[in-house]
């Protein structure tokens, strides 16, 4: 049974959730993981109940279950989502619409809820351009995938709800590792494009030189969600979890990988690689196209597995993070230089061998 006051996480096995729900066990916090399979993801000291977002506000718990949760929960964490790049829009909206609409109906019926903290992402923002404030939501500039617009169209529905339920949002950018160890527990677009480079199955990429790359530590994402769901919660507040300043241009993460390769896999230089050359998006969907009607396996799979993220690089942005810099000023975190983390990265997924696997099978973007 769950302890008062306990800590309720949807999407408690994901890339997030799972060092997420690691950080309150060391807190010393009653952890309740919601999972579709509660046998698969065991984690001592977290209960573990089988339910599913999509099934009624009761989140697909049995009756007695349910009833115990909405007594003793006091914050929720929704961090469930489907972040298929290339998911079709009535799945994304299926999950990450649905999913939060019932979430928030199981909220409405805890009467000792001190919090609910919503995890969504910064490319709400979708096709705009130009500085993105956290405040900021509304836009008619469309969207590069399904995912941006379910995200999208999930915050309207919680912005809507904060009125009647104590209710923050966390907008993340993309985790790439540990700023310390590199260590990648669930890849990214960023990561296969990181692989394709190395295997030279990455020609062309849409863009500029200095179109923005915001990606972020995955341990200063955690422990950043961590303090703004609990001791620094502010009801009504959206907060970017990202690079903000610090952000990369996009010939500049190319660079830095290259280097991270000449440096951890000197063998690598006689590869004679050329870095992928940046073009118009109307370019690269050329491309796009000449290779899924003519290229070979390996290149389709590059292409297949960036294509649905990629043309976000034409529509360059980056993401003021001031009210959640000041935010974690308080707490003593710090968010690591990103050209620091990306290296580290880098160099992890060189010394397991990952990023020097046959680049053919693509794999999926998380």
């Amino acid at each position: 049974m769950a302890p008062e006051g306990s800590v309720l996480i949807t999407g408690g096995t994901g890339a997030i959730g799972r060092p997420l729900v690691e950080s309150f066990l060391r807190d010393g916090a009653g952890v309740v993981v919601l999972a579709r399979d509660p046998l698969a993801e065991t984690v001592p000291g977290v209960q573990v109940v089988k339910g599913e977002i999509q099934q009624g506000d009761t989140l697909g718990l049995d009756p007695a279950t349910c009833a115990r949760l909405r007594r003793r929960v006091a914050t929720i964490i929704h961090a469930a989502a489907l972040t298929r790049f290339d998911a079709p829009i009535e799945a994304a909206r299926a999950v990450n619409v649905e999913g939060t609409r019932q979430v928030l109906g199981f909220a409405e019926r805890c009467p000792n809820l001190e919090r609910v903290c919503a995890l969504s992402t910064v490319y709400v923002a979708g096709k705009r351009t130009g500085r993105v404030l956290e405040g900021e939501l509304e836009h008619e500039r469309g969207f590069v995938n399904a995912y941006e617009h379910s995200k999208y169209d999930a915050e309207q529905l919680l912005r809507a709800s904060m009125s009647r339920l104590p209710i923050a949002v966390c907008r993340l950018s993309t985790a790439v590792g540990d700023s310390k160890t590199g260590t990648v527990h669930r890849l990214a677009a960023i990561h296969h494009a990181i692989r394709f480079l190395y295997h030279s199955l990455l020609p062309m990429l849409p863009g500029s030189a200095g179109s923005p790359v915001d990606l972020v530590a995955t341990d200063y994402a955690v422990a950043s969600i961590r303090y703004l769901s609990g001791e620094g919660f502010v009801p009504g507040r959206t907060w970017h979890v990202c690079a903000g300043a610090d952000a990369l241009g996009e010939a500049a993460v190319v660079d830095l990988a290259v280097e991270a390769f000449l440096r951890y896999r000197p063998a690598w230089r006689r590869r004679a690689i050329e870095k992928p050359a940046i073009v118009a998006l109307e370019t690269f969907e050329l491309f796009r196209r000449s290779v899924e009607a003519v290229a070979d396996p390996a290149l389709r799979a590059s292409v297949a597995v960036l294509a649905p993220f990629a043309p976000q690089l034409s529509f360059p942005k980056t993401f003021g993070d001031e009210q959640c810099q000041a935010a974690l000023a308080g707490a003593g975190i710090v968010r690591p230089p990103i050209r620091d983390t990306l290296m580290n990265v880098v160099q992890y997924l060189i010394e397991t061998n990952w990023v020097s696997r046959d680049g053919a099978d693509g794999g999926a973007a998380a």
